[in-house]
């Protein structure tokens, strides 16, 4: 899938450990069941950038490569809750991770990339253009954030995001397309035993 005229739009993110993805998961669905409304969840994925075209797999393990060497220590934090722009309309809040990724990180892949998404949030929920100004300050001062999670295995693929439906019943399609995992640092450092 392309961007293309229908809506439809790439983007690079970032998938953490299925047991992060797991604890996050309990997290939304402790806000739903407490009555949270308004919102669709989303994929357990953190948006990094969106994309004018799909990446290759090997550009995929350059991008990967890259965020291992950039990570404090190896490691990806949440810190806090916020939410951002979600460049395919509405607002996407959840945990922030506090991943910060330098302009120059991506120089031989950027020809794709059309714009990067910061902070770099770990989508709980798209908040629809309808709602974010009312939702969005809600849940950023009400809402018990997400106990802090730490992270080393995760993996960066395409998002393949298409809307569907009327302004007034609208959803969403996605797929995230084959992983790329971060290597160790043991291995981007060459060491093997």
């Amino acid at each position: 899938m392309e961007n293309n005229n229908s809506g439809g739009k790439i983007f690079l993110v970032l998938v953490p450990h299925r047991d992060v993805r797991v604890e996050a998961r309990k997290y939304t669905d402790f806000l739903l069941k407490a009555g949270l409304k308004g919102v669709y969840q989303f994929p357990l994925a953190a948006p990094l950038a969106q994309l004018s075209r799909q990446l290759t797999i090997d550009e995929l393990k350059n991008i990967a490569r890259t965020l291992r060497k950039i990570t404090e220590g190896g490691k990806i934090y949440t810190a806090g809750t916020s939410a951002t722009a979600f460049p395919a309309g509405g607002e996407l809040f959840g945990p922030r991770l506090d991943l910060e990724i330098p302009l120059y990180a991506f120089c031989n892949d950027s020809v794709k990339i059309a714009s990067f998404l910061s902070p770099i949030i770990f989508g709980s929920f798209l908040i629809p253009e309808n709602n974010k100004q009312v939702i969005a300050g809600s849940l950023l001062n009400n809402i018990p954030p997400l106990p802090q999670l730490a992270f080393r295995a995760a993996a960066v693929a395409n998002m393949f995001w298409q809307p569907f439906g009327t302004d007034e019943d609208i959803g969403y399609n996605w797929k995230i397309g084959k992983l790329c995992w971060l290597p160790s640092q043991r291995r981007l450092l060459g060491i093997v035993s």
